[in-house]
C-alpha cells in the first residue's frame, strides 16, 4: 500500500518540474533612516540565446520619491507597476527612495523562457544604494537578492527559477508566491492520493 502512495503522489507531483514565478519581496533600511538612497532593478539576460522573458514589479510600497531612470527594456510608473524585458543587454529600473521604512513589491515573471529551450538564461537583482548612487547598502558587495530564469537545455526539460540571497544580508525578504492553478493541481493531487488510499484500505 505504502509503496502504491508513493507512486501516485510521484505521478501527481514528480512528472515535471514547476517553476516558480510569481514572488513578494520587501526591504528594510531602518539602518539608514534620515538619508535618501536608491533601488536598483536590474533584469539581464546572460551571454548567448537567452529565450525572452518579462518580469512585472507591482503593488510598489514604501516612501519612493519622485525620481527614476529606466534604461533599456523597461517601462512603467508607480501607479501602473513597471516592466521589464530582456531585450536588451542593460534593463535596470533604478528609483529614488526614502530611507528608514519597508520598501515592498511584488514580481511576476513570463516569456518564453518557461516554454522554449535555450543555452542562457535571465538573472534579476534587487540593489539597494546610498544616496551618492555608488555605494552599496545591506551587501557592500553588490545586490541583495537574484532570481534566475533558467531556461529547459532541450525540449523534453523543465525551466527552473532559483533564488539567492547574497552577501549575507538581513535585510531582505523574499518568499515564492504559489500560483492559483498550482494550489488547485495540489488539491486535485491530495484528493486523488486520498481516494487510493481508501481503496487500498478496503481490500
Amino acid at each position: 500500500m505504502a509503496s502504491s502512495l508513493a507512486l501516485a503522489a510521484s505521478a501527481l507531483f514528480g512528472g515535471s518540474a514547476w517553476a516558480d514565478t510569481q514572488f513578494h519581496a520587501s526591504v528594510n533600511t531602518a539602518a539608514w533612516a534620515g538619508q535618501t538612497g536608491w533601488l536598483d532593478f536590474q533584469f539581464l539576460p546572460g551571454l548567448g540565446s537567452a529565450p525572452a522573458a518579462q518580469v512585472r514589479i507591482s503593488n510598489l510600497s514604501g516612501s519612493f520619491g519622485s525620481e527614476f531612470f529606466l534604461e533599456g527594456q523597461a517601462a512603467g510608473s508607480l501607479a501602473s507597476g513597471f516592466v521589464l524585458g530582456n531585450g536588451t543587454a542593460f534593463n535596470d529600473l533604478f528609483h529614488a527612495i526614502n530611507l528608514g521604512g519597508s520598501f515592498s513589491f511584488d514580481l511576476s515573471f513570463s516569456g518564453d523562457v518557461f516554454s522554449t529551450p535555450g543555452q542562457a538564461g535571465t538573472s534579476f537583482s534587487l540593489g539597494l544604494l546610498a544616496g551618492d548612487q555608488q555605494s552599496y547598502l545591506g551587501n557592500p558587495d553588490g545586490a541583495l537578492f537574484q532570481i534566475e530564469l533558467t531556461p529547459a537545455l532541450d525540449a523534453g526539460g523543465s525551466a527552473s527559477t532559483t533564488l539567492s540571497l547574497l552577501g549575507g544580508n538581513t535585510i531582505a525578504t523574499v518568499s515564492a508566491v504559489p500560483e492559483p492553478e498550482s494550489y488547485a493541481l495540489m488539491l486535485a493531487g491530495l484528493a486523488g492520493i486520498g481516494l487510493l488510499a481508501r481503496r487500498q484500505r478496503s481490500k
